[in-house]
């Protein structure tokens, strides 16, 4: 039997493929259609860049102005890092569901 971990860690990398190939297509759509890009934030305000940053706290940190061309290459390294994951995570269930005591 698969576990509770192992389907989990798979339907999170599944859901963030779907995200991330969202976003991925409205940041193309974004960059097609408008010159000069014209990406808002959630007040309506136009954006010079993009953010990158990591999660606000002690040690959270952002970077600015991020170059949009950087954007789509970055999603796209993201949704193979998680297809990557979902392969091994696929051959752990495999392994679990075929281990001994496993009921199948």
């Amino acid at each position: 039997m698969i576990t509770e971990e192992t389907a989990t860690r798979i339907a999170c990398a599944y859901r963030e493929i779907a995200n991330a190939e969202k976003l991925l297509e409205d940041v193309r759509k974004a960059l097609d259609l408008a010159e000069p890009i014209d990406i808002r934030d959630v007040f309506g305000r136009r954006q010079q860049g993009l953010q990158l940053g990591v999660p606000s706290g002690r040690n959270g940190h952002r970077l600015f102005d991020v170059p949009y061309s950087l954007a789509i290459p970055v999603i796209e390294a993201h949704i193979a890092h998680h297809k990557a994951q979902i392969a091994l995570l696929n051959e752990m269930a495999v392994s679990e569901a075929s281990s001994k005591g496993g009921a199948a």
